[in-house]
């Protein structure tokens, strides 16, 4: 129990980070702060520490245990857990992905530019795509309330911006 606490504890501080980032990402630009990135690699790290943790708890004691913790993000059950887990590498992907194409854009252009930029570019696609498939399966309200959580810029990751019919 003393575990699971202290990644509780671990995952809301993270949650209170992104959080301040709620404002400070309003523009529409996939280049996003390194601060930022490495905010979202520690919520995956916690997510991912956490669904290693819920296994060994049964479905409703660990339910009950997050609850009485009183975590913003909502937890209804664990396999919510691996849900977030997949939307959150997407994000990150996509950001890596991004961010490299801006790399090879401005400076790295040589002979095997092209070929790089392609497959990057296939790479963020593909992440986007993936992350669109899965948010469709959660619903709107579910995804609205995630995505505010981690402060994803409404601009590439509102439901509005991904183009998703409403539920």
């Amino acid at each position: 129990m003393l575990t699971l606490n202290r990644q509780l504890v671990a995952l809301d501080m993270v949650c209170t980070e992104l959080a301040e980032y709620a404002n400070k990402l309003n523009g529409h630009n996939n280049l996003v702060p390194r601060s930022y990135l490495n905010l979202l690699k520690q919520f995956c790290l916690a997510i991912e520490q956490l669904s290693e943790t819920a296994t060994a708890y049964k479905q409703f004691a660990f339910i009950a245990e997050v609850d009485k913790f009183g975590l913003a993000l909502p937890i209804t059950n664990t396999r919510i857990l691996s849900v977030y887990l997949r939307l959150i590498e997407y994000v990150i992907d996509y950001y890596q992905a991004s961010e490299k194409i801006a790399g090879i854009i401005d400076s790295h252009f040589d002979d095997n530019a092209e070929k790089r930029l392609q497959l990057l570019q296939t790479r963020a696609i593909r992440a986007k795509a993936q992350f669109k498939t899965v948010v469709q399966a959660l619903g709107k309200p579910d995804y609205q309330e995630f995505s505010s959580h981690l402060a994803l810029p409404q601009s590439d990751w509102g439901w509005d911006a991904l183009r998703l019919e409403i539920q």
